[in-house]
């Protein structure tokens, strides 16, 4: 298997928990989900820059972050992803086979300025709207982005997950 998703749900589930424990301020337990959708955004925003999608329109805009890194900040929002999953009870969404990441590859996206501005889309209303279906596109949508569009490499998405996830290794 390239990714292993149920490995990846249950390393977050029991990481989550003890990262909010350490929180310099702590937010009502009625936004802990929204924190994560606002994380998750910031994430793929900081993917954007990394993978230079967006040309700049201010005169000195904030420099991306190095080609390096896009593996990690895929990686970061892939755990994010995991995390309003499991809050939402939406994991059956998550776990894939390869047949189907591979099935990803008959529909290439040239323009990654629609990919990433459609899971944007997608995430706003899974949380305003409580729709099961748009976070699962959207997800799909960001797996493809990751093997696909930015062909980023799957051992390389694991080696980064599992730093994230499983800390002590």
């Amino acid at each position: 298997m390239l990714l292993d998703f149920a490995s990846y749900l249950h390393d977050t589930k029991s990481m989550f928990g003890e990262v909010s424990g350490n929180w310099e301020r702590p937010i009502k337990r009625d936004d802990m989900l929204l924190n994560d959708y606002l994380n998750l955004d910031i994430s793929l925003s900081n993917l954007m820059a990394a993978t230079h999608t967006t040309n700049a329109n201010v005169p000195d805009p904030v420099p991306g972050v190095p080609d390096t890194e896009a593996v990690d900040l895929y990686a970061q929002a892939l755990v994010q992803f995991l995390c309003v999953s499991l809050k939402q009870d939406w994991t059956h969404l998550i776990v894939l086979e390869d047949e189907d990441l591979d099935a990803f590859k008959r529909f290439p996206q040239r323009y990654l300025l629609h990919q990433f501005a459609g899971i944007k889309t997608m995430l706003s209303n899974s949380y305003h709207q409580k729709r099961q279906d748009d976070f699962s596109h959207a997800w799909r949508s960001f797996l493809k982005l990751g093997l696909n569009e930015l062909a980023l490499e799957p051992v390389a998405i694991d080696a980064a997950v599992r730093k994230i996830v499983t800390p002590e290794n």
